[in-house]
């Protein structure tokens, strides 16, 4: 057989088998190589084929890592996305919660003037828009956007102080508001008359459990108010102390409305019994830490609301007792001596006026043999206040007392009118027939019980009640005069009391002022209580003016001196932080009254001279409750610069 040829032959050898790809990852160090396929050149009688190589483990990790990355990115950027949403929601809800309580605010201010001046229709207004604004706002801190708001770090305290606040005006709106409304009446006195000399208050017994109730709702909004955190930031943070203040004024007001509407009926005896009081006319002229030196003493009966007094006898003619007529602590011993327990006209040496009530009483028991149901204390700015209702008084000797010059004319002129042998006795006649004149003629009762609510926020009047269960409820509003001994609701106390023995004091010009300094270490709030003194008096007037009114009645003054004391009392549970004043000095000593830390000073002014002292005191630790002052009342006399 022929041999074929070999291009034949190689025609009908079967085809080789395409070659397989190597198992494995390729272990070439060459990572370009790695990523792309080799060529397979053409040859003649193999198949076109490409060979791809296998990715290295650091490739494929690689590879892993971005998607993973890429994954990241999304999700945080859908995070980012959901935040700026929330951001933008949360700016807006701020500004909005912002703006409705900045107008409850306002229209709290105008509620504060409608409780003052008992215009019904403008309080019923003001509750509704008031509510208005805080149920908008309580609507938007209520929300779990605020909640979950109020637990970033640092900052959440400012945004819970906004929650507390806003939720104590919603309480303020919910529950204290609708007994408001209910009890606006009592609060513009409506139903209070008076005529003849009948005080007639029964009218008000109704209301006492609407006005319990509101008053139990602001305190403890004030409570919550004051426990919210210390904001950082100080726009927030004036705010909550406006707020504070705000609330602090309105529960003040509603809580001495309610004990007003729970006292009065039975004080003014309007249950049809008698009650005896004994009042105590002061002269401001001459100074005592809680008003004036007592010149006059009087009783006053009230029976079924119908007042009729006795008349009036001078202070200076009740002898001097041996021993003081109760047991004098060994504090006021060392404070005021025991004068203030012997000496008729010496019995307000105490800024403390409960005390007072207490030891008048038992002298004047001592002194007449009687009993008295309380002590009332007044002066001539009281007499001045009650005279613009009832319209001026005339003396038996013509002299005309109205709204304008009682004080002016009881104070200072006069003793330039009058004999000194005459005075004691014409004061006393005074003071009873204006206070007689008063009650018979004053006629309008929302007229009348606003001159006396002038007056005790003032200072001009003070009450203390022999009724155990009365001076309770009396013991925390500004008619009874007393020192406040719980730190809770701290208060800075500033008195003055006549050394001199002259009348003087009615050109004593007095400023004092009370703010907030800053945090002191121990988280306790200082604040700084600015005192100014000066001497009106010119020296060319001291040759002008009568001996009783210039002096001296000491060996070691001068005529036209004012000697005085000035007492500083630090808050319950604080103290005195320091005393500086232009005299280089500080305090003459510092000692303790009713568990109260006080500083002492004692001066000397000449006629044009000043005095000034810048006192720091400290509230007790952790006590948010601004700070109120007590001080012994002003008397517009002679204040020209």
């Amino acid at each position: 057989m022929a041999e074929m040829p070999n291009d034949v032959q190689k025609l009908n050898e079967p085809p080789e088998p395409p070659a397989q790809p190597e198992l494995g990852y390729m272990a070439a160090n060459d990572d370009s190589a790695n990523e792309s396929d080799s060529q397979v050149q053409d040859q003649p009688g193999q198949h076109h084929s490409r060979r791809r190589r296998r990715m290295s483990a650091r490739h494929i990790r690689r590879i892993r890592r971005r998607r993973r990355i890429r994954r990241m990115l999304i999700g945080l950027g859908v995070v980012l996305l959901f935040v700026a949403v929330l951001a933008v929601w949360f700016a807006w809800s701020a500004m909005k919660t912002k703006n409705e309580v900045q107008q409850a605010v306002s229209v709290a201010t105008s509620m504060q003037e409608s409780l003052t001046s008992g215009d019904t229709d403008a309080l019923n207004k003001s509750m509704e828009d008031f509510s208005s604004h805080a149920s908008a706002a309580y609507d938007q801190t209520s929300s779990m956007l605020w909640k979950v708001a109020s637990q970033v770090p640092y900052y959440g305290d400012d945004i819970r102080a906004v929650r507390t606040a806003v939720t104590a005006m919603e309480n303020v709106s919910s529950q204290a508001l609708p007994s408001l409304r209910q009890a606006s009446s009592a609060l513009n006195m409506s139903d209070v008359s008076v005529s003849n000399g009948v005080v007639d208050v029964s009218g008000l017994t109704k209301y006492s459990a609407a006005l319990q109730k509101a008053d139990t709702a602001i305190e403890s909004a004030e409570h919550d108010l004051i426990g919210a955190p210390d904001p950082h930031i100080a726009q927030i943070s004036d705010a909550m102390q406006k707020a504070k203040n705000y609330m602090h004024t309105l529960s003040g007001m509603v809580h001495d409305a309610n004990v007003a509407v729970q006292v009065a009926p039975k004080m003014l005896a309007n249950d049809g019994s008698t009650r005896t009081y004994l009042i105590l006319a002061q002269t401001n002229s001459e100074i005592r830490p809680g008003g004036g030196l007592p010149g006059s003493w009087g009783v006053m009966t009230v029976s079924g609301g119908k007042v009729e007094l006795e008349p009036f006898i001078s202070g200076g003619s009740i002898p001097w007792f041996d021993e003081p007529v109760v047991d004098l602590t060994a504090e006021e011993r060392t404070l005021f001596t025991d004068k203030l327990g012997r000496v008729a006209v010496d019995v307000n040496f105490t800024p403390d006026f409960p005390r007072t009530g207490e030891i008048a009483k038992a002298m004047w028991k001592a002194h007449a043999g009687q009993d008295v149901d309380g002590v009332i204390a007044i002066d001539p700015v009281f007499l001045q206040n009650m005279l613009k209702v009832s319209g001026g008084v005339t003396l038996e000797d013509g002299v005309t007392l109205d709204g304008t010059n009682t004080a002016q004319y009881l104070l200072n002129q006069v003793y330039i009118d009058k004999p000194e042998d005459q005075q004691d006795a014409y004061f006393s006649a005074a003071a009873g027939s204006a206070f007689s004149h008063i009650m018979a003629n004053a006629q309008d009762g929302k007229a009348f019980l606003k001159a006396v609510t002038t007056s005790v926020a003032q200072g001009h009047m003070k009450v203390w009640s022999a009724h155990e269960d009365e001076q309770e409820l009396l013991l925390n509003t500004p008619i009874s005069g007393a020192l406040k001994t719980d730190a809770a609701t701290p208060e800075v106390g500033v008195f003055f009391s006549d050394l001199s023995q002259a009348k003087m004091d009615w050109y004593l010009k007095r400023d004092v002022s009370v703010k907030f300094d800053k945090v002191a270490p121990d988280g306790a709030n200082q604040y700084t209580v600015h005192v100014k003194l000066t001497n009106m008096l010119t020296q060319d007037e001291v040759g002008q003016l009568p001996h009783y009114i210039v002096g001296p009645f000491l060996e070691e003054l001068q005529a036209g001196q004012i000697d005085t004391a000035v007492f500083a009392y630090a808050p319950a549970g604080g103290r005195l932080v320091d005393w500086k004043s232009t005299d280089g000095k500080s305090y003459d000593g510092v000692t303790t009254h009713n568990t109260l830390t006080v500083g002492v000073k004692k001066l000397v002014l000449s006629p044009g001279e000043s005095y000034e002292a810048t006192i720091h005191v400290e509230v007790a630790p952790d006590v948010k409750t601004p700070l109120d002052i007590y001080q012994t009342p002003q008397v517009e006399g002679r204040t020209d610069e």
